[in-house]
């Protein structure tokens, strides 16, 4: 049955699927070259951490929807303080509002050593006879904390005061990057959220410290 295996579990398996076949197997299908990419990373940087909505770990989850209700203007500090110690990092929850009967899937991943550099991925989707259906294609969010944390300190109070500021600070330390499927029009409101929400899982989950609180959590899978 569907409940037996996660979206995350499913879109690894189909990624590793894609490995095993020829190099350019996934083509432009955007869910499959991220599929791909996860499992490739989970081959070759193991451990994949995967923590998923209703695991062990619920604080975590919590802390973040609690964050994702204050003004942008207070989420900034702790945006700018994400770090990532792994390579790359997975994490799984239900859509809501618009997105609501779908499974969300956040890959966080590091393109170079840095562990302020992120690359986000969003996969939106519904499980099917164990298999992962993508319902909304994919897109790749660059976020660089450490270049948020300078434009914070180069602004100062203003951030806090000013709505404009804030959004300003942000969009200068993000940038997407479009997938196949997103090459045309703007980026679904809906789905630039989960992005954010994304980045506020990361930062809640690395705001404990090393070895302590929700940073030293252990992951409910190791792909």
């Amino acid at each position: 049955m569907d409940i037996d295996i996660s979206f995350a579990e499913a879109m690894l398996r189909r990624g590793a699927g894609l490995l095993e076949a020829e190099a350019d197997a996934a083509g432009t299908d955007p869910f499959a070259v991220l599929a791909r990419l996860l499992a490739a990373a989970a081959a070759t940087d193991a451990p994949l951490v995967v923590l998923s909505e209703g695991g062990s770990h619920p604080a975590l989850f919590d802390e973040a929807s609690r964050r994702a209700g204050e003004p942008l203007t207070a989420r900034l500090a702790g945006l700018a303080a994400t770090r990532q110690g792994e390579r790359a990092a997975m994490y799984e929850f239900d859509g809501t509002g618009a997105l609501t009967g779908n499974r969300i899937v956040a890959a966080l991943l590091r393109p170079e050593a840095r562990p302020d550099l992120l690359h986000v991925y969003i996969a939106v989707g519904r499980l099917r006879g164990g298999e992962a259906q993508i319902t909304v294609p994919p897109a790749l969010l660059r976020f660089d904390a450490a270049a948020l944390g300078q434009t914070l300190g180069l602004l100062g109070d203003a951030v806090a005061r000013s709505a404009n500021a804030a959004t300003a600070a942000l969009a200068h330390a993000a940038a997407i990057l479009p997938m196949e499927g997103h090459q045309e029009g703007g980026m679904p409101a809906a789905l630039l959220d989960l992005y954010w929400h994304a980045l506020t899982l990361a930062s809640v989950r690395a705001a404990g410290g090393a070895g302590e609180g929700l940073a030293g959590m252990t992951p409910e899978g190791n792909a």
